[in-house]
């Protein structure tokens, strides 16, 4: 016959193992016996054996509606074997039958949770705090609830109430400062995080959250601070590990980065983010070379994956090795089903090697795919005005300054194409608002200043041009157009010398022969000479060049040979005036 005293006592005494067999025992020889049935599924379920507690309580049940306690138990089993209807149904069960079983409350609510229906758990978390208003869990389920709604402004009242009742729980203020990150206010955020930080100082999870924080708001350095302590803290967490090398990246410590990526990638090989993040660290370390050869192997392995192509195909620009990336969006990235980004940076290749006829093709599809990017309108605007297409030129300009009308490019750009179609003035005033972004930009201070030049204000021209030079004294383009300046002022001493070093460092037809006019002008008719003799050979039938050269000779008294190339003008150009009287003159 069963002892059921024995039993009782046994689990009582929480000697459930000791229980066990006793009771199976006594089920033998009393199988309906309720109350037995009710004790080996509370045995089964302090053992963890939840399938044969489900056996149990679901029998007990049956036979004892009302009994609130074997409904609990029951829930708690199918909660453990993945049954959460069978759960829910349970505790909502438990809590028709006894409305302050505060237990089934938040088991209940910790279910609805898994089953996304976080409205039903509110629900229920708000009718147990009004039966009791001390207990912090019901405010913590409803602000944890409205986070998983993602309504986190909803969420931040709630858990501010359960961290008043619980003020040392760690995980409410981790979770508030989740909330108020989500909310946008990262200061608050931040607060919370250190005051989890503060109650448990070897928690790895509250430093992770701070240096996340500091992610958000772009302050790497700190976030870098924190999050290398929660990776010290936990060594085993991944999680800490790539948000601690992101922030490195983003500070510009590309070497700590890559030994961090390195030792992942030799627990995870197979993982091509670490291998591509491990090469953009190669890129900001100036290992170029290194990161194109681990790129080149990526893109050979997979020709789908287009983000490696890309960033190859940039690399291969900033290289200088413009066919080769022309090549990898030839034959792979416009493949793939490219995005209009990628195909104006196509675009933007094209027009680079020259090809202006699939350049403008390829900005006219990235157009009709997203007609709200700014800068392929610009693009296509100065491929228009290098065809000399005016009006079409300024209706993209236009565009262009109407979907980004701060931008600096896209502003100084249509500066440019004003000023190439004389409309000085209005140049000046898009050279002056470029300026106003970017008060240092060596090419927009020396377009204004060749602005100045052809408005004739002489004094503001050299200004500009001496506030690019300050900043790059060594830019040939620069050095030559303060050689035009100082030219146009009279300034030949000051032309002569900007304009030598501009020679050296790109002799250009144009800048050549700047310096040989600025020669004549200081009567040092030879070299002058020389330049000009030197451009003729290249260019025979230059008439300029031709009557430059009659005028030296003409200096220096030798009037035969000023003659020999006054007649070279007039029979490539029977009607030169100027060639004709100079020959009158001389003769």
């Amino acid at each position: 016959m069963a002892d059921i005293d024995r039993i009782n006592e046994l689990v009582g005494n929480k000697e459930f193992e000791e229980a066990k067999p006793l009771v199976e025992e006594a089920l033998k020889e009393d199988p309906t016996n309720i109350e037995l049935i009710k004790l080996s599924g509370l045995i089964s379920v302090n053992l963890e054996n939840w399938l044969a507690g489900v056996r149990a309580f679901e029998t007990v049940v049956k036979y004892m509606q009302e009994d609130a306690t074997s409904w609990f138990y029951l829930g708690n089993c199918y909660d453990h074997i993945g049954n959460f209807i069978g759960a829910k149904n349970a505790y909502i069960k438990v809590i028709d039958l006894r409305n302050e079983y505060m237990d089934a409350y938040k088991n209940l609510c910790v279910i609805l949770l898994k089953i996304n229906q976080p409205s039903e758990a509110i629900s229920f978390a708000t009718r147990a705090n009004f039966i009791n208003s001390s207990d912090y869990m019901f405010d913590f389920i409803i602000g944890t609830s409205y986070m998983k709604m993602k309504e986190f402004e909803k969420s931040i009242e709630p858990l501010k109430s359960a961290m008043d009742k619980a003020p040392d729980n760690v995980i409410i203020y981790n979770s508030l400062g989740t909330s108020y990150v989500a909310a946008g206010n990262t200061d608050e955020a931040i607060k919370m995080y250190q005051k989890a930080m503060e109650l448990k100082p070897d928690s790895p999870m509250s430093y992770f959250n701070l240096g996340s924080v500091y992610q958000v708001k772009q302050m790497h350095e700190d976030a870098c601070t924190y999050l290398k302590k929660a990776m010290e803290l936990d060594e085993e967490d991944e999680g800490f590990k790539v948000s601690y090398a992101i922030s490195l990246v983003k500070s510009e410590k590309f070497k700590e980065a890559a030994d961090i990526y390195k030792k992942l990638l030799v627990q995870h090989p197979e993982k091509e983010n670490y291998k591509y993040n491990l090469i953009t660290c190669y890129e900001g370390m100036g290992e170029l070379q290194t990161a194109i050869s681990m790129l080149e192997r990526m893109v050979y392995m997979n020709q789908k994956f287009t983000l490696p192509a890309q960033k190859l195909a940039n690399l291969y620009i900033q290289t200088g090795q413009l066919s080769k990336a022309k090549e990898i969006f030839d034959n792979i990235l416009l493949k793939n089903g490219p995005t209009a980004d990628m195909m104006h940076q196509y675009a933007v290749l094209s027009s680079s090697l020259c090809d202006t006829d699939t350049a403008e093709r390829m900005l006219k599809k990235v157009i009709k795919m997203n007609p709200n990017i700014a800068k392929a309108h610009k693009d296509l605007a100065i491929i228009y005005l290098n065809k000399r297409l005016f009006d079409y030129a300024e209706d993209e300009f236009k565009t262009a300054m109407k979907l980004q009308p701060n931008d600096f490019e896209i502003i100084f750009e249509y500066g440019n194409f004003l000023y190439s179609i004389s409309k000085n003035v209005e140049a000046e005033r898009y050279y002056t608002e470029a300026l106003e972004i970017e008060p240092d930009n060596i090419l927009a201070l020396t377009f204004m200043a060749l602005n100045k030049l052809v408005m004739n204000q002489l004094d503001e021209s050299k200004e500009y041009i001496m506030k690019a030079l300050k900043i790059n004294h060594h830019h040939e383009y620069i050095l030559f157009c303060a050689g035009r300046i100082m030219y146009a002022r009279g300034e030949y001493d000051d032309a002569k010398r900007y304009l030598i070093k501009a020679v050296e460092l790109n002799p250009d037809i144009e800048t050549q022969n700047t310096l040989a006019l600025t020669y004549f002008e200081l009567g040092e008719y030879q070299y002058a000479v020389n330049i000009f003799k030197n451009l003729l050979s290249k260019h025979k039938d230059n008439i300029s060049v031709l009557m430059n050269l009659a005028k030296c000779y003409e200096k220096m008294e030798d009037n035969d040979t000023a003659l020999e190339y006054l007649d070279k003008v007039v029979d490539i150009f029977p009607e030169d005036e100027e060639a004709h009287e100079m020959i009158r003159k001389l003769s």
